[in-house]
This record gives structure tokens, C-alpha cells and sequence, in this order.
């Protein structure tokens, strides 16, 4: 009876092994299939340097860009490089500027066509290592053409002061007043390496 343990264990172990091969193929197709579907990108952006209601001059904002997408699922970080003139309109400091926008979303990818819509928070990063308490959030809104590895598109975004501003936007937007969201939109044209 004691010999017959250790020999049922081997069974169990070997069935387990033959388990185990074919599980591991299904998790290397599946994790092979989400890389195929999820990708990286880094760009860099040219704004009016009017972005956000700032006054416009013909200053040209340089933004830059890091975006993740897995599907439809779109995450993204642009930083765009204020000048002091459009700090000083915003928080009364003339330094310059980072304005630093963290957005979810959805992208939509018919090659060589792409679309976009995310929204998130924003806050301004200030030179000397000060940040602004306010935290604002934001729109997106971009299209624009996709080859192999690089890309280019425009985009509009929209600032509000706070989640309740935005808010409030879309209630008047739902009410048929679609301009308000649109009216204050800053376009970029945008140029983006995808891995």
C-alpha cells in the first residue's frame, strides 16, 4: 500500500505536466495577442501660443507627447512649454512653464485613419520646481492619418478650471449649446513615433 503513494503521486505529476504544456501555449497566444494590440508612442506637438484662452501672438507652443493604447483604450501625458506671458495670465507668476495634461480615452485606429477623445486632469508645473495647487481638467479631441511607425494629427483641447466646469459644459452641450466645448478648443498639430 505505501509503494502504491509515491506511484500515484508520479501519475498526478505527469498529467499535471501534460496541463501545464498546453496552458502555457494558451497564456504565450494570449500575451502575444494583447502586444499585437497594444502600443507605445512619443511625440511632439506645435501649438498657437494662444492654447488654453491665453492671448494669442505668433509664438508657437512645443508640446510633447507620451501615449499607451491597448485596444480602444487610450492613455496619454502631454506637456506643453508655456511661456511667462501665458503663466503669468493663469497664476500671476512670470516664469515659465510646464502645463502637464494626464488623459483616458478611447482611440480608434481604420489604417491609415485614427480618431481620439480622452479627457483627464491638469496642472501647471512652474520653473524652479513650484507646481500650481489648482488642478484643472481637460478635452481632447484629434484626428489624423497612421503608417507604419509614425504618424501626424490634429487636435483640439479644451481646459476647464475644475470637474464641476466641465461638467456643466457638457450639461448646456446636451442641452444643444455643442459650441460651448468647442469654442475655446486649441488646435496642435501633432507628429508621433508608434513602437
Amino acid at each position: 500500500m505505501a509503494s502504491s503513494i509515491p506511484l500515484a503521486i508520479a501519475r498526478k505529476a505527469v498529467e499535471v505536466k501534460k496541463l501545464l504544456v498546453p496552458l502555457a501555449g494558451v497564456l504565450l497566444l494570449g500575451l502575444a495577442a494583447s502586444g499585437a494590440f497594444a502600443e507605445a508612442e512619443l511625440g511632439f506637438g506645435l501649438t498657437p501660443g494662444g492654447v488654453g484662452g491665453g492671448n494669442a501672438t505668433s509664438q508657437v507652443v512645443p508640446s510633447f507627447h507620451v501615449g499607451w493604447s491597448w485596444y480602444a483604450l487610450y492613455l496619454s501625458w502631454d506637456a506643453y512649454a508655456m511661456p511667462d506671458y501665458w503663466t503669468y495670465n493663469y497664476v500671476g507668476t512670470f516664469v515659465p512653464s510646464f502645463l502637464n495634461t494626464f488623459d483616458a480615452g478611447l482611440k480608434l485606429v481604420f489604417r491609415p485613419f485614427i480618431a481620439y477623445a480622452e479627457a483627464g486632469p491638469n496642472f501647471l508645473y512652474l520653473r524652479g520646481g513650484q507646481t500650481d495647487d489648482t488642478v484643472g481638467v481637460n478635452i481632447r479631441l484629434g484626428a489624423g492619418l497612421k503608417f507604419r511607425r509614425w504618424g501626424i494629427n490634429l487636435s483640439g483641447t479644451e481646459l476647464f478650471s475644475s470637474w464641476d466646469n466641465l461638467g456643466s459644459s457638457f450639461s448646456q452641450a446636451l442641452h444643444g449649446n455643442w459650441s460651448i466645448l468647442t469654442e475655446g478648443m486649441t488646435p496642435a498639430l501633432n507628429f508621433t513615433l508608434y513602437f
